[in-house]
């Protein structure tokens, strides 16, 4: 493995396996569009060349490096509305789960690509990088548990020209975060014309109503440019997929009248609404070797979710405490404030006889309140407990400006600059402060994270005639620097701060999500800058061989190098073997860095056994807490990456079929959960991060552990009219898509990471999906049916411990069928999960109330049938 700082390999470990035939996926993005020497013609800005490459290429199939590309056509002839959800569907290897109770996660929801993490995966834009996603992901069956990844969801499908997705490590290519690969979408370019279309769907179950409507046109700019424009607007009503709590069921039986029915607690879709977005793609021929371009977005949207319900017996800091702290003895008592703590009167004990099902109603607490003025029990308030509401409001915002352009001695440059920023504004109802009292509000503003990212690029291409070579050399030279930001705005005081009731062990700050304090509120920056240079060239006319390096420094970190080498054999005129060898790297984020969060989530109590909701704190590693429990200041991820595949095409039949291993040193995950004894908070004092004091434990960022994901991709096609000519009339293809991949957990400090994050790591995701479709079209009709296959994963249901059970493998089938009356005019009505499967049923549904696993592949929404209106001028 390369130490860092050096960028350094052993010979063992890459160059004699690249040596062995194990070749490069050649290059960067796109060299300059070319610039039209007719006027009036569309500049296909980022059309000539796709990710993965800065050469021409011919096909897909004729790269070094594997490249699924994806028409625009394929995200808009689809039931599902939110892009994320609809790559899902066409890149097995792309996961995306429902996020429901996964604090900011519902709002943004964590993706993963090839088995590994969401902030693993390179975004671009028309090949420029796509800034991150304000949100960290606390929650998230593991796997995604504090990944900071880019939010694609802003994308609207209508913008989309193609999505070009390189299944290859490509840090040497373009830097930090492309470990798992790289998605770069695409926007339409076209200078007229256009497409307006609405949507609306819902459940079979009748929840879950999704709306869409959304339009793009092309404008021309003069005779030498384009302008076109794209904007959607859609919302999505949430779904209920619930049982009811067992704890709330008892309260129920117990003559509680207030608790929430059917459900308690609801598990579902959150509630989305005012979702907005509009992006804007455009280019102009300043002259006939240099051209200007520019495109950008601005994007809100609002989403709201529930949490765990607070049962008004039991909930820590609220309603209930164990006094007794013998582990066999269960004695509880309700929390009792006190009123008038220096009046010399003190409040009396309340009982709790049965927590199970004690019923404390209003009349009784406001008996005992009459009894005792100075006292108070938040039962009078909230007799059958409460669920809190949450809610984030993410606006997001890009802008990328550049020109680029050719010399005559066949020089091209390519020279931009991009902003761009993620914002997200949490608040919560439904929710108290506990430590405030009678007086609490019961409604937060809890404050805002924001990533900012500027990126400035410079890339130079020349072709040079090598006479040793079949074709000229292309050379690519480049450099780069980027600004990262993160920045925390504290939430209103209320949201966070220590009430006059803490004293009598009430919970400090908004119960669900403690706003952010002074203490935790603050800004981080950090900047790098980075060279690197592109060979490539057929060697022969059958073997291309492409080489690139890249050198990157960080303010707060050591340089690091990357290499990658790679190469394309071609066999005959129908078969190729490809492959690469690479180093690759991922920085951790500036907010995994330095962010300290707040939240509420189940816990395992190792003495006692008992599972119940608790405050757990995330902290950076470099505070004083961490450090006792062994945390150390992060260093980068380093990979170390092998492909090898094959490509064939043989007339109306096509095949890739890819493996690669991906060896991660290093990283990143969230520590197992830790806990102060008295001593050591005595040694922390006031010098620690934790900023509530009813925190029963914590987690940090931890470098602890090393994975190895292996898999396998293919890709096939064959067109049917070709092989069956009772099938002439219009076309109809068959096209069939599958990923298998495996992590292994092959180091880790068992003092830093516990079993249970070993298996979400290494289980969480399938192992095995795919899916077939057959698409049929004519002139005045299409139609498509989609097979999707679902392998087994593994859940730690909320998280716990002693909740594990591995849900089993499932199909689901798609279908569509389109009409146009009239030219520019097509009706289509369609349904996914046409069949109404669900995943297997929940063990620990009666828990905290989940009918169907929470991290489900394929939701757990049901059948969702759609009709579709489109005109397109």
């Amino acid at each position: 493995m390369r130490g860092r700082g050096t960028g350094v390999m052993t010979m063992r470990s890459f160059v004699i396996p690249a040596a062995c035939g194990c070749a490069l996926a050649a290059g960067l993005f796109a060299a300059p569009a070319e610039v039209r020497a007719q006027a009036g013609d569309a500049i296909e800005i980022g059309d000539i060349y796709v990710v993965g490459t800065r050469r021409p290429v011919r096909s897909t199939a004729d790269t070094p490096a594997p490249i699924d590309l994806i028409g625009g056509e394929d995200f808009t002839d689809q039931g599902a509305t939110d892009l994320s959800d609809l790559m899902r569907t066409l890149v097995p290897s792309y996961n995306v789960a429902t996020q429901p109770i996964s604090d900011a996660a519902t709002f943004i929801r964590p993706a993963n690509l090839r088995g590994l993490g969401p902030d693993q995966t390179l975004v671009f834009v028309n090949g420029k990088r796509r800034h991150r996603a304000a949100v960290i992901s606390w929650l998230g069956n593991g796997l995604s548990e504090g990944a900071q990844g880019p939010d694609i969801s802003v994308i609207p499908a209508i913008a989309l020209k193609r999505v070009e997705v390189l299944r290859d490590t490509a840090s040497a290519q373009y830097g930090s975060d492309a470990i798992a690969g790289v998605m770069n979408f695409v926007l339409k370019d076209r200078p007229d014309g256009g497409v307006v279309e609405t949507q609306w769907g819902r459940t079979y179950e009748g929840d879950g109503a999704a709306y869409r409507l959304a339009g793009n046109v092309g404008v021309p700019l003069g005779e030498a440019g384009f302008a076109n424009l794209s904007a959607q607007w859609r919302e999505s009503e949430p779904t209920v997929r619930s049982v009811q709590r067992s704890d709330a069921a008892g309260l129920i039986a117990g003559g509680n009248t207030h608790v929430r029915q059917p459900y308690a607690q609801i598990w579902g879709q959150p509630d989305v609404s005012g979702d907005y977005t509009v992006f804007v793609n455009s280019g102009f021929e300043m002259n006939e070797s240099a051209e200007v371009y520019a495109f950008g977005n601005f994007a809100n949207r609002e989403t709201e979710g529930g949490f765990f319900f607070r049962n008004p017996n039991t909930r820590g800091g609220v309603f209930g405490r164990d006094v007794d702290p013998d582990p066999d003895v269960a004695d509880w008592q309700r929390y009792v404030g006190d009123l008038a703590p220096n009046d010399g009167q003190s409040c009396p004990d309340v009982k709790i006889e049965d927590r199970g099902s004690d019923y404390f109603s209003p009349e009784e607490a406001a008996a005992f309140h009459a009894s005792n003025p100075g006292c108070f029990v938040f039962n009078e308030r909230f007799p059958g407990g409460f669920t809190p509401q949450f809610k984030g409001e993410v606006s997001d915002h890009a802008a990328t400006a550049g020109l680029r352009g050719a010399f005559d001695s066949g020089l091209t440059w390519d020279a931009s600059y991009t902003m761009g920023q993620n914002k997200i504004d949490f608040s919560m109802r439904d929710t108290i402060n506990a430590s405030l009292g009678p007086d609490t509000p019961t409604q937060f503003e809890l404050g805002s994270y924001t990533q900012t990212e500027q990126t400035a690029n410079l890339d130079l291409t020349y072709e040079m005639d090598v006479a040793a070579f079949d074709s000229p050399l292309h050379t690519a030279v480049g450099a780069e620097w980027r600004r990262e930001q993160f920045e925390i705005a504290a939430g209103e005081p209320d949201s966070w701060q220590a009430g006059p009731f803490a004293r009598d062990g009430f919970g400090i700050g908004a119960n669900g999500f403690s706003g952010f304090s002074d203490v935790v509120a603050g800004s981080w920056s950090r900047s790098n800058v980075a060279g690197y240079v592109d060979l490539e060239a057929d060697v022969t006319g059958r073997l291309t061989v492409g080489t690139m390096g890249r050198v990157e420094h960080f303010e707060d970190f050591d340089t690091t190098t990357d290499v990658k080498l790679g190469a394309l054999y071609r066999v005959n005129d129908n078969i190729g073997l490809r492959g690469s060898a690479s180093t690759g790297f991922r920085a951790p984020t500036v907010g995994q860095q330095n962010v300290i969060n707040v939240t509420t989530a189940f816990f395992t109590d190792p003495t006692t056994g008992a599972t119940g909701l608790t405050q757990r704190g995330t902290i950076p590693p470099t505070c004083a807490e961490a450090r006792l429990k062994g945390g150390k200041p992060l260093e980068p991820e380093e990979s170390v990456t092998f492909t090898v595949g094959a490509v064939a095409e043989a007339g109306p039949f096509s095949l890739t079929a890819d493996y690669y291993r991906i060896d991660v040193e290093g990283r990143l995950a969230q520590s197992a959960t830790k806990n102060l004894t008295d001593a050591e908070k005595a040694m922390v004092g006031d010098g620690g991060c934790i900023p509530a004091g009813d925190i029963a434990n914590f987690r940090y960022f931890t470098n602890s552990l090393d994975t190895r994901t292996q898999g396998v991709d293919l890709v096939a096609s064959v067109d049917l009219p070709a092989v069956a000519p009772v099938l002439k009339a219009g076309q109809t293809e068959l096209v069939f898509v599958g990923n298998w991949t495996r992590t292994t957990v092959t180091k880790h400090d068992p003092e830093a990471l516990n079993r249970q994050r070993i298996v979400q790591l290494e289980d969480a995701l399938p192992k095995v999906r795919f899916n077939a479709t057959l698409r049929h079209e004519q002139e005045r009709w299409s139609a498509f049916a989609r097979l999707n296959y679902f392998g087994s994963y593994s859940e730690y249901h909320a998280d716990v411990e002693d909740w594990l059970f591995y849900p089993g493998s499932e199909f689901t089938l798609d279908v569509e069928g389109s009409y146009k009356p009239m030219p520019g005019v097509e009706l289509s009505l369609g349904a996914e999960n046409v069949l109404d499967n669900f995943p297997d049923e929940n063990p620990f549904a009666t828990n905290v109330g989940s009918k169907y696993p929470e991290s489900s592949p394929m939701g757990f929404a049901g059948g969702f049938y759609y009709a579709r209106a489109r005109y397109t001028f």
